[in-house]
């Protein structure tokens, strides 16, 4: 009896300080108390500790490159196509985790979402878009939100914490105090499974405005709690236009008299010019005299151009230069300026005050169009 006492408090300490126990000729079995209590407050806020922007290229396996953007510089910057209707695709992530289990953001109505804003004090106008016919699109409002996918476990350590982690460190914005050794750490929480990587591909339309863009990584619970992390990323500009002529023919012209060329809004018709970048243009025009040379030290033509068709839009200009010479002398600015995806007419006129005795024609010459960074239109103006 008094043996039988002994060995059952030795095994009760044993149980207690630890459950290492050893056996050489069995197995051992350990009891391991468990408990909860019910939570009725809602839970706790869902943590987004880190985001960034990538270009969303992807290898031949079909996973996320995750290391560059369009520039060097801290942050992400992306470059529009300058092309109509060709847009730069982007990536959003985020790595994102609950103390109340992941999948109380996983599993719906919890999700994940990236939200993008236009820049602040960029006012579109009616001409962006011009299907909405609304004012002061842009101007710091939503652009768009769209949800974010998780990656599996082993993609999304392989992108953060290889290609992001060790390309560009730069990209990603951390909530504090968390870092890329925190996340990535052996023993943390992207190994552990209760953080993963989120991500979404995201089109910057070609006509989308340059501009600094806040983009909000949003983890949203299943009761409605959330937790943002905010950055920015910058569309850089692009001034580009493109015309749908490549010639202008006076055609038969009288001595002094005034000759209109029009162009007209339709793409492939008559002379036509659209923006294609992503800042609003002034269009320079210069031209050679086309031989007609001078008389008295001045020019014997004279030309015309506008954008639109406004009465008071014509710019009057003389030739820049000699037929056959450099192309030498400043372009003309056109008095209408162009909007974000504006697309508008052309007219060129000519007005020849001598026609030289040596020269009997045809006449031929060279034009040149030069497009001008022009600052968008200022929210509240």
């Amino acid at each position: 009896m008094k043996k039988a006492i002994i060995l059952t408090m030795v095994l009760s300490m044993v149980l207690v300080s630890s459950p290492a126990l050893a056996t050489t000729n069995g197995d051992i079995t350990v009891g391991i108390g468990t408990g909860l209590t019910q939570d009725t407050s809602g839970g706790l806020n869902p943590i987004v500790k880190a985001k960034w922007e990538m270009n969303a290229t992807k290898d031949a396996n079909n996973k996320y490159l995750g290391v560059d953007d369009d520039m060097t510089v801290p942050g992400a910057q992306f470059v529009p196509s300058g092309v109509k209707d060709v847009s730069k695709r982007i990536t959003i992530c985020a790595v994102v985790t609950d103390p109340d289990g992941l999948a109380d953001v996983t599993t719906d109505p919890g999700a994940v979402y990236a939200d993008v804003f236009y820049p602040e004090n960029v006012d579109l106008g009616d001409s962006h878009y011009p299907l909405t016919n609304q004012s002061n699109l842009g101007c710091g409002k939503l652009m768009q939100e769209d949800k974010m996918t998780k990656l599996s476990k082993t993609d999304g350590i392989e992108l953060f914490c290889n290609r992001v982690r060790n390309g560009q460190t730069e990209l990603t914005t951390f909530a504090s105090p968390y870092n890329y050794d925190e996340i990535c750490k052996a023993d943390g929480e992207l190994q552990k499974e209760t953080a993963a990587v989120f991500c979404a591909e995201k089109d910057l339309s070609y006509e989308d405005p340059a501009g600094m863009y806040k983009v909000w990584a949003v983890g949203s619970d299943k009761v409605g709690l959330q937790n943002i992390l905010e950055n920015y990323f910058e569309y850089k500009p692009l001034t580009a236009f493109e015309t749908d002529f490549s010639n202008i023919n006076y055609g038969s012209v009288r001595l002094g008299t005034h000759k209109i060329i029009n162009g007209d809004l339709s793409w492939g018709g008559l002379a036509s010019v659209r923006n294609i970048g992503n800042t609003r243009v002034n269009i320079g025009v210069k031209q050679d005299d086309m031989g007609f040379g001078k008389t008295n030290g001045n020019w014997n033509v004279q030309y015309d151009a506008r954008i639109g068709n406004g009465e008071f839009d014509w710019a009057i200009y003389s030739p820049a230069y000699e037929q056959g010479y450099t192309a030498t002398g400043s372009f003309t600015p056109l008095a209408k300026d162009l909007d974000l995806s504006e697309l508008n007419e052309m007219d060129f006129s000519i007005l020849v005050n001598k026609f030289p005795p040596t020269h009997s024609g045809p006449y031929s010459g060279s034009m040149t169009l030069q497009g001008t960074y022009v600052p968008h239109l200022v929210c509240g103006a």
